[in-house]
C-alpha cells in the first residue's frame, strides 16, 4: 500500500509533477524570505522563572517548604546525636518530620493566618510533628525564626528549643 501511495505522489521516482490547473497562480517568484532567527535577530537572554521557595531550616541546610519537609532522626533531645535531611513533602520520615518552622511557611503552603506549631502528644513535652493551625489550637510551641520576637504572643521571645523540638526555635 505504501508503494502505491509513493507512486501516486511521485515521492520515490524523483520526477517533479506538473499540474495543469488554471486556478492556481504561479507563486514561485513571489516568495518572501524571512530572516533566520538564529543569525539575523538578537535573542533575549531571559532566565527561566524560578520555582517558588519558602526556606525551612533543616540542621545546617535549608529545605523548600513548598515541596519538602525536614526529617530529623536520632536523639530527640541531644543535638550532637541528630541527623537532618530534606525529604519530599509527602515522604515518610523515621523520625520527626517538620513541615514548617515559621508562619511564612504556612502562608506559602496555602494556610495564611495560621501559625506553625510544634505538635505535642496529649500530656507530652516533646513534639511529634509540626503543623499549620489556628493559634488557639496550638498546644505545643509556636515555631519562629531567631529575632522574630514580634511573632510571639505576650512577652515570649523566639529562642532555641531545649526540649520541645530541639534543632529549631520556638516562642517561650
Amino acid at each position: 500500500m505504501l508503494a502505491s501511495c509513493a507512486d501516486i505522489l511521485g515521492i520515490d521516482d524523483g520526477t517533479p509533477r506538473t499540474y495543469e490547473d488554471a486556478s492556481l497562480a504561479d507563486v514561485s517568484n513571489d516568495v518572501t524570505t524571512l530572516p533566520d532567527v538564529k543569525n539575523d535577530m538578537a535573542v533575549a537572554d531571559v532566565a527561566p522563572e524560578a520555582a517558588p521557595n519558602s526556606p525551612l531550616a533543616c540542621g545546617d541546610a535549608s529545605c523548600n517548604a513548598y515541596v519538602e519537609a525536614c526529617c530529623r532522626t536520632g536523639s530527640q533531645t541531644q543535638p550532637d546525636a541528630q541527623a537532618f535531611a530534606c525529604v519530599a513533602a509527602d515522604a515518610s520520615c523515621a523520625g520527626l518530620k517538620v513541615t514548617c518552622d515559621d508562619n511564612a511557611n504556612c502562608a506559602a503552603q496555602g494556610h495564611p493566618g495560621e501559625e506553625c506549631c510544634a505538635v505535642l502528644p496529649e500530656g507530652g513535652s516533646i513534639a511529634t510533628s509540626t503543623s499549620c493551625m489556628k493559634a488557639s489550637s496550638c498546644n505545643g510551641g509556636d515555631m519562629c525564626q531567631p529575632g522574630d520576637d514580634e511573632n510571639c504572643t505576650g512577652d515570649a521571645s523566639c529562642l532555641p528549643s531545649i526540649q520541645t523540638i530541639v534543632g529549631w526555635t520556638i516562642c517561650k
